[in-house]
């Protein structure tokens, strides 16, 4: 006989009251998911910006959340947040690479803010990433190979490749359990942004140098331009070292010290010209406001300093302590202690290209290193309060501290690495501290019905803030959020009605951190109210075979909606955060997962969501200063809330060709949306653009037995295609074209 391994399957956490999936270990390995964030794509209403693999901006968009609403967000690996609420935008992105895309067991996505476990972040969703810990001695590696063949404007044309590496071990001794891992990422990404004047093309002068290279192209508001350059490949190396060591303090409870440290490294040294004069490469003139080259009859102004390198390294520890089980015969306890410290994190940026003969060797440095965020939580829960069976009680406590304190220098010689004076302006700092309590009860008050109340009260700190090195008021707020919750569950059926009041506190980077580049500048507004949620979500969900099929219909109201503006376009592209007085989300979501499809060889996940997001208040007009200079005024009453697409569909389906072989197909859609919260932005498939794409992706992978060192051993081999049909798209950056992958892992 085979040996069989009989583990506890993983528990579900206590949410019932809100609409749920789950992704187990098995479904992950079908998909090629180099990162952690990859694990999840396919999931219902859910949209991963990852630009390339490796990418440190993963930015996560659950429902009416958008992709760069990342405080609306939340994720978990075994109780620690990764979840990155200091920043928000791009740079918000949860931090994914403190796990390896190995160590998942399960991952659970959780829809709204129906629970009182979880704060106003919740708006959007929470994925629960739950981690592998071993039952018996055991060893496990992998690596693969990844591949982008990739050609697209001008002379925008390359190969990219990229590996991954990850090892384990784990063993447990009586009461002790240990994992040891290590994820290695070596990636190059495609040119992330192109250089382009969109400002209007002029007449020549005669003062023009001209110049060949240039391409054409339409800006996304339908302004002729011309791209003259790229930033690139990107190459990026992270090392993720990680230990988890358990000890059953009885049978029914464990506790779990975790310790991480990675570090990542992100360069672009090679920002790529297409312009050449008679006198070789054209670089510009060195002035930021006048059109100093010609290109098929018409000028347009080339910037020196796109063209500079960037390089940022960062170290990152976490650590944690997890406490989890039975402390009585009807009361669990979970509860969680964790600390993120961002040991070291810079971001070099030159401002002109070494082949540049205007190269002043200057350029900037920004230092993220005093970032850092504490967590505690304590739950506690029986299913028999009181004794009495009918009645479920959860109550609890939670506390969380963020600190930033930002800092920008200029390089006296950037080649040199010769540091000059802080820009004592861009200075920026703060610290946000959150205390919450909160209970809920379930009553089964019939056969097949329960009824779920609860609240969840916060008292939100603000302090020690500064933008821009000005000293601002500390601020402080409370909120009670109530939740409700009514089910019906006859037989197969499923039927749920949940309710939540939400409120989202602005995170420290909208209140303070003020950031410039060559190219941008971002505002705060430290006086942003928080959001005010009222979030509804009906359940009808049908058990099948190995599967279900389930309906969602959601709404989402939402006051003083914090989002990031974009107010200026042109040479330097301008944002800034402000409240948007009213907001609406409605949206209907259709789920079908079920095995061994009608008792064939098939299994299939698909879902759809339609969703309609629009802004219901806009407020006052607003002006949007056009790339050409002009001003446009607006009222965002009636427009389309932005990133945020109507139709998303996943599909994920896989044929067992035999008990050692299968094979998948999966595919992606969405249409398209906006950028611009005018809707301005009419113009697909450019850059800057929020493209809709069908993306085809396939992987098959074969199984082997065998004995190795007296020891039964699997191993498996994969070969996979991203982007099977080879289309282009942008999420503002371009995705990746077709990707190939070859795959190997081996445990015993």
């Amino acid at each position: 006989m085979e040996e069989m391994v009989v583990t506890e399957a993983v528990a579900k956490d206590s949410h019932f009251t809100s609409p749920s999936t789950r992704l187990k270990r098995a479904e992950i390995e079908r998909q090629n998911a180099q990162t952690t964030e990859e694990a999840v794509k396919y999931q219902p209403s859910l949209q991963i910006r990852q630009r390339y693999i490796g990418d440190p901006n993963g930015v996560l968009g659950i429902r009416g959340a958008d992709m760069f609403s990342t405080a609306r967000n939340m994720v978990y690996a075994d109780g620690l947040p990764l979840h990155n609420q200091l920043q928000f935008s791009f740079n918000g992105a949860p931090r994914w690479s403190m796990v390896g895309p190995n160590e998942i067991d399960a991952v659970d996505v959780v829809y709204g803010p129906f629970s009182a476990e979880y704060s106003g972040n919740s708006i959007g969703g929470v994925v629960n990433i739950k981690t592998h810990m071993p039952m018996k001695e055991e060893y496990y590696a992998e690596a693969s190979y990844f591949a982008q063949p990739w050609e697209n404007l001008g002379a925008d044309s390359g190969n990219f490749d990229g590996n991954r590496q990850f090892f384990s071990y784990g063993n447990r001794l009586d009461d002790w359990s240990v994992l040891l891992s290590y994820n290695r990422l070596e990636a190059e990404s495609q040119p992330m942004s192109y250089f382009i004047d969109n400002t209007g093309l002029g007449n020549p002068t005669g003062a023009q140098t001209p110049v060949s290279g240039a391409v054409p192209v339409l800006d996304t508001r339908g302004t002729p331009s011309y791209i003259y350059g790229d930033t690139g490949p990107e190459l990026v190396n992270t090392d993720l070292v990680k230990l988890k060591l358990g000890y059953d303090i009885t049978p029914d409870l464990q506790a779990i010290f975790t310790g991480a440290f990675e570090e990542r490294t992100r360069k672009a040294t090679d920002p790529r010209n297409y312009l050449t004069s008679a006198s070789g490469a054209y670089f510009g003139d060195g002035n930021t406001n006048s059109r100093d080259a010609v290109f098929s009859g018409r000028t347009f102004n080339v910037l020196n300093s796109g063209f500079g390198p960037s390089e940022d390294e960062r170290q990152t520890m976490q650590i944690g302590m997890q406490l989890k089980g039975a402390i009585s015969e009807r009361w669990d306890i979970d509860t969680t202690f964790s600390y993120l410290d961002v040991i070291k994190d810079e971001r070099r940026t030159a401002f002109f290209s070494p082949n540049d003969p205007r190269n002043q060797d200057t350029g900037q440095l920004q230092v993220f290193d005093d970032f850092n965020w504490k967590n505690y939580d304590l739950k506690l829960s029986t299913r028999e309060l009181f004794g009495w069976k009918p009645l479920e009680f959860l109550t609890g406590y939670h506390f969380d501290n963020y600190n930033l304190d930002f800092k920008q220098f200029s390089f006296n010689s950037y080649n040199g690495n010769r540091v000059g004076p802080e820009t004592v302006s861009r200075r920026n700092q703060g610290e946000v501290t959150t205390n919450a309590f909160f209970g809920q009860f379930a009553y089964h008050f019939a056969p097949d019905w329960d009824l779920t109340l609860g609240a969840r009260y916060e008292w939100w700190l603000a302090s020690s803030g500064v933008g821009s090195n000005t000293p601002l008021p500390d601020r402080s707020d409370d909120a009670i959020s109530p939740k409700a919750s009514l089910g019906f569950e006859p037989g197969p059926w499923k039927f749920r009605y949940s309710f939540g009041r939400a409120y989202r506190f602005p995170v420290i980077a909208e209140m303070y951190q003020n950031l410039s580049t060559p190219t941008s500048l971002t505002t705060a507004n430290a006086s942003l109210k928080p959001e005010d949620g009222w979030h509804h979500n009906f359940m009808i969900e049908y058990g099948l075979n190995s599967g279900y099929v389930r309906v969602n219909v959601f709404r989402d109201d939402i006051r003083n909606t914090i989002q990031q503006v974009r107010r200026a376009s042109g040479i330097l592209t301008e944002n800034a955060f402000q409240n948007i007085p009213a907001t609406s989300t409605t949206g209907v979501e259709l789920i079908y997962d079920q095995q061994r499809v009608l008792g064939s060889d098939f299994d299939l996940n698909f879902n759809a969501t339609w969703m309609n997001a629009i802004v219901e208040d806009g407020g006052p007009d607003l002006f949007f200063r056009e790339a050409n200079g002009t001003n446009t005024r607006f009222n965002l009453t009636g427009k389309q809330r932005i990133r945020l697409p109507e139709w998303r569909f996943n599909a994920l389906a896989t044929y067992h060709v035999s008990e050692v072989w299968d094979v998948s197909m999966a595919g992606r859609y969405t249409n398209d949306s906006f950028n611009d919260i005018d809707n301005n932005d009419n113009v697909n498939n450019v850059f800057g653009s929020q493209d809709g794409f069908f993306f085809l992706d396939f992987k098959t992978s074969y199984r082997f037995k065998y004995d190795l060192l007296g020891k039964p051993a699997k191993s498996r081999v994969s070969f996979g295609i991203n982007n099977l049909t080879d289309k282009t798209a942008y999420v503002f950056h371009p995705y990746p074209q077709r990707t190939f992958f070859v795959e190997g892992a081996i445990s015993f």
